[in-house]
């Protein structure tokens, strides 16, 4: 009985294949070039054996790294080799770190063929992280309840950097979401990053509110080698060290003579939070036009009522909260007029502007009691009162959303009231 000739196997991380060939009448090779081939620990791949006649029998030459069956009847076996813990020697520097191992399949003629694998250790396995920044205090908590933490990857192994690797991390357990670094503003349970050229790459995760101590797990996969780890951390209950910043903090309207206390509508934006944001105005002559704002910054508009003297507000409260419950206080003051007789109606220059996405543009205020507020009949247009000016923006960010338009900005002294036409575009990515 002739023999077959020894052929190659070609390996890859998708697939693998171990020819063993024989004619009638006698035994005739046919010999593949294809090699070397390297397998990543702890990803599935598929080997095929085409010639001769099953059952196959095979045999590895480190059964530990490589378990293999002692017979198969068909051609193909899935195959997840283990993590090697030893690699062969003499490897130069900064080489990828690979445990050689000789495969063996034997037909039922008794022909013989042999790949040799290289099984590379997955840079994955025994993957670490670092907490780069936290909201949250206490000792020991770097994740916490209503807090935000950004953890740091590296993907550098024996000297050789990752970069460019798309990684993804998906939610396994507890309540917590990544932010999308696409939208700052969108929670999602799965997303995709990409090592930079140092190797490195960060997430950040945001962790619900008013929920209990817990245990939450998270898994990373490499989409360039299919290769997954899976990392654990404790959700602690602490606080986090937020505090909000509201423009204005302060609301003071002057009524048109000694007869009236100020009244009138003002916009207050709301910074450093996290949304959405509420607001509670306990008392009944202040008004907010939405009690929430999911926008970012947060925004509201509100409405203090115009009171006879001996009614006015003196440094009223409305509590601003986030979502994380931390708060800022809003505080409301009105008087009357100075004059017995009204002071000029204020007076508004220019008049109209036009402005681009993420444009501001500014208008003067002169008149009236010298004290200004602002409103944007628009939420995607903000305006801020300095002194006598009052800074219009168009805010980028709008998503999908169209802005009605024109937008009216309404300036007020609490006494009188001047506009703004404002002519913008009808959506700002």
């Amino acid at each position: 009985m002739k023999f077959l000739n020894l052929i190659r196997c070609a390996f890859g991380l998708a697939a693998a294949s171990l020819l063993v060939s024989c004619g009638g009448g006698g035994a005739e090779s046919r010999p593949v070039d294809i090699g070397p081939f390297t397998w990543y620990a702890g990803v599935k791949a598929t080997f095929t054996i085409s010639g001769g006649t099953g059952p196959f029998q095979l045999s590895s030459s480190e059964p530990g790294l490589m378990p293999l069956p002692l017979v198969i009847g068909g051609r193909t076996l899935d195959v997840v080799p283990n993590q090697p813990g030893v690699v062969d020697s003499g490897l130069p520097p900064g080489s990828l770190q690979v445990r050689t191992v000789n495969v063996t399949a034997r037909s039922a003629e008794g022909l013989v063929s042999t790949a040799v694998i290289k099984v590379a250790q997955n840079f994955l396995t025994g993957y670490g992280m670092r907490v780069l920044a936290s909201t949250c205090t206490g000792a020991g908590a770097v994740v916490c309840t209503g807090g935000e933490t950004a953890f740091s990857f590296d993907s550098t192994f024996n000297g050789i950097l990752y970069q460019g690797h798309q990684f993804r991390f998906e939610k396994v357990r507890g309540p917590f979401q990544f932010v999308d670094p696409l939208n700052m503003n969108n929670l999602v349970d799965v997303v995709t990053v990409i090592a930079d050229h140092e190797g490195q790459f960060t997430v950040v995760i945001r962790v619900a509110t008013g929920i209990p101590a817990q245990t939450a797990l998270f898994k990373v996969t490499d989409l360039v080698t299919g290769a997954y780890t899976f990392r654990s951390f404790i959700i602690a209950t602490s606080t986090t060290t937020t505090t909000l910043t509201l423009i204005p903090d302060k609301i003071s309207l002057t009524g048109a003579d000694a007869t009236v206390c100020g009244g009138g509508t003002s916009d207050v934006l709301v910074f450093d939070g996290v949304p959405p944001y509420s607001i509670i105005c306990p008392d009944p002559r202040t008004l907010a036009a939405s009690p929430t704002s999911t926008t970012q910054p947060g925004r509201f508009t509100v409405n203090v009522g115009v009171q006879a003297p001996g009614s006015c507000l003196d440094n009223v409260p409305c509590v601003i909260l986030d979502a994380n419950g931390a708060r800022a206080i809003l505080g409301i003051t009105t008087t009357v007029g100075a004059a017995a007789t009204p002071p000029a109606p204020i007076t508004v220059a220019p008049t109209t502007l036009t402005l681009t996405c993420g444009a501001s543009g500014a208008v003067t205020v002169v008149g009236g009691t010298g004290t200004y507020s602002a409103a944007s009949s628009s939420t995607r247009v903000s305006a801020t009162v300095s002194g006598n000016t009052v800074t219009i923006t168009r805010l980028n960010g709008d998503g999908a959303t169209v802005v009605p338009t024109p937008v009216t900005v309404t300036i007020t002294d609490g006494a009188s009231v001047g506009s703004v036409a404002v002519t913008v575009p009808p959506n700002c990515p």
